[in-house]
């Protein structure tokens, strides 16, 4: 009975915390949505994919090794719906998130949220809304304001 009640205790723990982060509780709430995809890419993955980059940053290689996981929510349509109700979902957690950083133009818009946990960043959420597409990028783990302003700083040249 007790190791019933143990192995009962401990997966809802796990179901718990998996549904910690905004990509989770996102999906969680679209669940039978097929507009959506998901990918998640574990820190191993991604040391993998810099052990192929002959520029290696020692630097990135520092903070991929900080980081739990990075899942990408990404639909192709609907991109306006999805963008404001993930913004709903920000407003609702306003007491977990906080706004980094937001830019607009014409065609797309960009809010960048983050998570702390004993002034330590934890958690960071991307939304991009572009024309019909809308992404959400969902680092885990635990990350330096320089991780966040070289990942903002790319994404602003990417769209200059």
């Amino acid at each position: 009975m007790k190791r019933f009640i143990l192995i009962n205790t401990l997966s809802l723990l796990a179901m718990f915390v998996s549904a910690q982060d905004f990509a989770s509780r996102f999906l969680a709430a679209h669940k039978s949505d097929t507009n959506l995809s998901c990918v998640t890419i574990s820190p191993k993955m991604m040391e993998e994919i810099l052990k192929n980059d002959e520029q290696k940053d020692e630097d990135v290689l520092q903070i991929i090794a900080n980081l739990k996981s990075m899942q990408m929510l990404s639909s192709k349509v609907k991109g306006k719906y999805y963008y404001d109700d993930a913004l709903k979902v920000m407003h609702k957690n306003s007491n977990r998130f906080e706004p980094f950083l937001s830019f607009s133009d014409k065609s797309e818009n960009c809010q960048i949220m983050i998570r702390k946990k004993n002034d330590a960043i934890i958690e960071l959420v991307m939304l991009i809304h572009e024309n019909t597409h809308f992404t959400v990028i969902n680092f885990t783990g635990t990350m330096s304001s320089e991780f966040i302003s070289k990942l903002a700083g790319s994404m602003k040249q990417k769209h200059s």
